[in-house]
C-alpha cells in the first residue's frame, strides 16, 4: 500500500510541477512548500500510531440508576463514563467547538490561523493554540513526556494530524468528550454533568452545556467549584455561540442570568444497599464479567422513588423515635416486569456502623398477619369463597407445645363473619380456624408457590404461622403481593438491566424473565378485590386509616408479638410496596402496630410510585361472577336479612340455597340462629336468638370466680387457694379448666371444679367443652389477685 501511494505521489507530483507557471525560482519555492506538506501527508498516513481507543483511561465500575443517576462509582481513576455522541445534546457539542476549537471542523488537525494568532498576541493577549485534536492527542500520548515546550508542541502538532488522518471529526470529537476533565474527579461530559446537574448529557441545557465547556480551561484548577468563576468562563461561550450566529444574544443573556442548581460536591451516597445487592446479583447471574475494570452497570432503580421512600423512613421514624422504634426497609416493585423500583435497607446507612448497614430488606423478620391474604388465597383453592363464614368465637386448640388460644388484636369476639371481613379487617381467630382446617403443609405449600421460601423449617410452624410464626423478607414478601398484582403469575424480582464495557459494547443484558402461573387469575383477583375493600376493613381498622390512598390498592398490615416486628404491604396493578419497620436488633417497640408504624410510609410511597402509572384495576377475569348474598351466611338472601352485599364468586361455586339465618319474631324483631359454638357469643353480644332455650342448653356456665372478682393475698397465710367452678351443657363429653392457658383440671362428664394457688396479678379463667362428635365450646372471665 505504501509503494503504491509514493508511485502516485511521483506521478502527480512531476505533472504539476512541469506545468506551473513562473520561472524556475517560483518552482523551487513551490517545491520548498510543497515537499515538507506532502511529507507530512504521509507522516499522517503511513507513520505508526497505537490506536487512540486503546488509550484512554480505562473508568472504574460505575452503578447507574435507571435514569442514569450515579449510584456508585470507582473513583480510583476518576469518575468515567463514555458515552457515544449521538447520546450527547447537540448544544452540548456546539458549545465546546466554541469554546475550544471554532474551526474543529475544517482544520486538518492543526489550525495555522490559531497559530499566528497566538504568536502575534503572545505579548498583550496569551491565546491558546491548541485544538481539539492537540489537546486529545496530549492527553492520549504526552501525558508523562518530558520534553521542553517547543519539542512537546511539535510532538503534539504531528499526533494531531495522524489522529486527523485516521480518524472522523466525529469519532475525535467522541473521544475527546469522554476523556477531557471537567472537576470534581469527572472524566467526561457524561460524567460532568451527572456530577454537577445530575443529569445525563442527553439532557444538557443551554446554560448547563456553556457552564460545563467552560470548565476544560477554567483557570485556577478544580480544587473548589468556584461558580463565578465558572459563570465568566459560560459567558465567554455563551459570546462564541452568538458570534458564531448558533443562538441569539437573547438566549445568551437569559442563559447566563439563570442561576442553576449545582449539586453538592459530597452528595451522600443513594441506595447504597440496593447497589450491593445489585453487585452481588451480577456476579450471581454473570460471574464471568463481574471481577473485570471499567463496567457500566445501569439497575432497574428509579432514583426519584429512592429518594421518597428514604426521605419517607427518615420523617416517619422521627415521629416514632420516643416509641423506641430504631429502622426501617422499604422495597418497590413493578409486578409485570419483576423490576426493582426501589430499595431503602436501613434507616441510615452511615450513622450506624452496624445496624445501618444491614440490609434489613434482605433479612428474614416476623410478619405477623401479612401472611393471612395467602392463607385465605389457599382457602380459596380448597373450596372456600369470600362470602364463606368464619368463626370468630373463642377456641383453644392442643398443640404440641400445649393449648394455644388466639386472640384478635381489637382482644373482642366478632362471631360468624364472612371470609372477606376476616381478611379486610385481621381477624386473628378465623385466621388460625381456617389454617387448622386447611393445615400447615398445604399454606406452606401456597407460600413456597409466590415466592416465600424462607419459610422452611417446617417441623417448628404451628397454627400460629398465619399471624407470623415464620420469617421472610420484605422483598420476597413484595414478591408474593407482586403475584397477587399480577393476577397470580410470579415473576422473579431482578435489579440489573444491562452491562457494558469502557467501549460502550454490550456485556450483558437482562432478558425480563417469563411469568410463571401459581395461582389462578381469578382469586388472585378475589383477594386483591378484598384487600382494597374499605368496608371490609371497617370492622377492624375503622374508617379512616394510613392505609386509604387516592387511587385503589390492595393493602394488608401486620403485627407480631411484643411488637417486635411491623409491616405494611400492598399494591396497584402497576407498583407493589412493602415496608418493614422495627429494629435490627429485634428490640420490641413500645405498642407500635402496622397501621402506626408502616403504614404512613407504605402510604407516602404508593402514591408517589403510582403518580405517574395509570389509576386503573384490572378487568374481571371472565370465569367469574357476581351474586347477592345474605351476610354473614354466604347463601342467598332469605326474606329477614337484613344485610345483602353483592360479593364474587368463581363460576360454579355461588350459592344456590337461601338462608335461614336471620328470621323474625312476632313483633318483628331480628333473630339469628348461629352454629352451636358461636350461641353463647351471640346470647352475650346482644342478639335475639331464633330458640334462645337452645343457647341456655348449650351454654358453658363459669359459677367461681365471678367475672371481675379481686382476691386478697394474706401474708399470713402461707398457701392460699381459689376454688374453681364450671359446668357444661346436657352431653359434654369432657370439661376443662384453665388459668392462663395452663391447664388447671380435666374430667370427664359436664362438671369440673379445682383449686389453684393465687399468685398477684390479672387472670383469665376458662372452660372448654366438649361436645359429641368434636364440637368445642367455651367461655372465659378475668379476675384479679392483689396482696395486702
Amino acid at each position: 500500500m505504501r509503494g503504491r501511494w509514493c508511485g502516485l505521489l511521483r506521478r502527480e507530483w512531476a505533472f504539476a510541477f512541469s506545468r506551473w507557471p513562473g520561472g524556475l525560482a517560483v518552482r523551487l519555492a513551490i517545491a520548498a512548500v510543497a515537499v515538507p506538506l506532502v511529507l507530512l501527508w504521509l507522516y499522517a498516513h503511513l507513520a505508526p500510531l497505537p490506536d487512540p481507543e486503546r488509550m484512554l483511561t480505562t473508568p472504574g465500575t460505575v452503578v447507574l440508576a435507571a435514569d442514569g443517576t450515579v449510584l456508585q462509582r470507582d473513583t480510583s481513576a476518576g469518575v468515567r463514563i463514555p458515552i457515544a455522541l449521538s447520546q450527547v445534546a447537540p448544544i452540548a457539542l456546539q458549545a465546546t467547538i466554541a469554546a475550544e476549537d471554532q474551526r474543529f471542523r475544517s482544520h486538518p488537525g492543526v489550525d495555522p490561523i490559531a497559530i499566528v494568532r497566538a504568536i502575534f498576541t503572545t505579548s498583550t493577549q496569551p491565546s491558546g493554540a491548541s485544538t481539539i485534536t492537540q489537546q486529545l492527542a496530549r492527553r492520549l500520548y504526552l501525558r508523562d513526556s518530558g520534553d521542553s515546550l517547543y519539542v512537546r508542541k511539535l510532538h503534539e502538532a504531528l499526533l494531531a494530524l495522524q489522529l486527523e488522518a485516521r480518524r472522523s471529526k466525529d469519532q475525535i470529537l467522541e473521544l475527546y468528550l469522554n476523556d477531557i476533565y471537567y472537576g470534581r474527579g469527572a472524566y467526561g461530559i457524561e460524567a460532568a454533568a451527572r456530577v454537577y446537574f445530575g443529569v445525563s448529557a442527553r439532557d444538557l441545557d443551554l446554560a448547563q452545556a456553556t457552564l460545563l465547556a467552560g470548565l476544560p480551561q477554567l483557570p485556577g484548577g478544580f480544587d473548589s467549584f468556584d461558580v463565578s468563576r465558572a459563570q465568566v468562563r459560560q459567558r465567554y461561550v455563551l459570546d462564541r455561540l452568538v458570534a458564531g450566529h448558533t443562538i441569539s444574544a437573547a438566549q445568551a443573556d437569559e442563559a447566563a442570568a439563570r442561576r442553576l442548581a449545582i449539586l453538592p460536591e459530597l452528595a451522600p451516597p443513594l441506595a447504597p444497599h440496593f447497589v450491593q445487592y445489585a453487585l452481588d446479583q451480577l456476579a450471581r447471574v454473570a460471574p464471568d464479567i463481574a471481577g473485570r475494570e471499567g463496567l457500566i452497570v445501569r439497575t432497574t432503580l428509579d432514583a426519584g422513588l429512592q429518594r421518597t421512600a428514604q426521605r419517607s423512613v427518615a420523617y416517619h421514624l422521627g415521629e416514632l423515635r420516643d416509641k423506641n422504634v430504631g429502622n426501617a426497609a422499604v422495597v418497590v416493585l413493578e409486578p409485570s416486569s419483576g423490576r426493582v423500583l426501589a430499595m431503602v435497607g436501613s434507616a441510615n446507612y452511615a450513622d450506624d456502623a452496624i445496624a445501618g448497614q444491614i440490609n434489613m430488606a434482605l433479612q428474614p423478620r416476623q410478619p405477623g398477619s401479612a401472611l393471612k391474604p395467602f392463607l385465605y388465597l389457599a382457602a380459596l383453592e380448597h373450596g372456600y369463597t369470600a362470602a364463606t363464614p368464619l368463626l370468630d368465637v373463642p377456641v383453644t386448640f392442643e398443640t404440641p407445645t400445649g393449648p394455644y388460644t388466639p386472640m384478635n388484636a381489637d382482644r373482642r369476639f366478632h362471631g360468624l363473619v364472612p371470609l372477606r371481613v376476616a381478611l379486610g379487617s385481621s381477624f386473628n381467630v378465623p385466621a388460625v380456624r381456617t389454617l387448622d382446617a386447611l393445615g400447615v403443609p398445604a399454606f406452606l405449600e401456597i407460600a413456597h408457590r409466590v415466592g416465600l421460601r424462607t419459610l422452611t423449617n417446617t417441623e417448628l410452624y404451628g397454627l400460629a404461622l398465619t399471624l407470623g410464626g415464620g420469617e421472610v423478607r420484605p422483598l420476597d414478601l413484595a414478591t408474593a403481593y407482586a403475584v397477587l398484582a399480577n393476577g397470580g403469575e410470579l415473576v422473579d424480582p431482578f435489579v440489573i438491566e444491562s452491562v457494558r464495557d469502557a467501549s460502550g459494547a454490550v456485556l450483558y443484558e437482562n432478558a425480563s424473565p417469563a411469568p410463571v402461573r401459581v395461582a389462578s387469575h381469578e382469586n388472585a383477583f378475589i383477594i386483591g378485590d378484598i384487600l382494597s375493600d374499605p368496608l371490609a376493613r371497617i370492622p377492624g381498622f375503622g374508617e379512616v386509616t394510613p392505609l386509604d390512598t387516592t387511587v385503589r390498592a390492595a393493602v394488608k398490615t401486620g403485627t407480631t408479638t411484643s411488637f417486635r416486628d411491623n409491616w405494611t404491604a400492598g399494591y396497584t396493578p402497576d407498583r407493589v410496596v412493602a415496608v418493614w419497620v422495627g429494629n435490627s436488633n429485634n428490640q420490641p417497640m413500645e405498642r407500635v402496630s402496622g397501621i402506626d408504624g408502616a403504614a404512613p410510609i407504605w402510604r407516602d410511597v404508593i402514591e408517589v410510585a403510582t403518580a405517574a402509572t395509570p389509576n386503573h384495576w384490572p378487568a374481571t377475569p371472565p370465569a367469574l361472577v357476581r351474586k347477592v348474598v345474605c351476610a354473614p351466611t354466604g347463601l342467598l338472601p332469605g326474606p329477614a336479612c337484613p344485610t345483602a352485599s353483592m360479593e364474587w364468586f368463581v363460576a360454579g361455586t355461588e350459592p344456590q340455597r337461601t338462608e335461614t339465618y336471620y328470621g323474625r319474631t312476632p313483633d318483628g324483631a331480628i333473630t339469628i340462629d348461629p352454629p352451636v359454638e358461636a350461641r353463647l357469643w351471640a346470647r352475650e353480644a346482644g342478639f335475639g336468638l331464633a330458640d334462645d332455650s337452645v343457647a341456655d342448653a348449650v351454654a358453658v356456665q363459669i359459677t367461681r370466680p365471678a367475672a371481675g372478682a379481686v382476691y386478697f393475698v394474706s401474708p399470713e397465710l402461707r398457701e392460699q387457694e381459689l376454688l374453681l367452678k364450671a359446668s357444661g351443657p346436657a352431653g359434654t363429653v369432657s370439661l376443662e379448666l384453665r388459668v392462663d392457658g395452663s391447664v388447671v383440671a380435666r374430667v370427664d362428664g359436664g362438671a369440673a371444679s379445682a383449686t389453684w394457688a393465687l399468685v398477684p396479678g390479672t387472670h383469665r379463667v376458662e372452660a372448654i367443652a366438649e361436645l359429641a362428635g368434636g364440637v368445642r365450646i367455651s367461655a372465659s372471665r378475668t379476675f384479679e389477685v392483689k396482696t395486702t
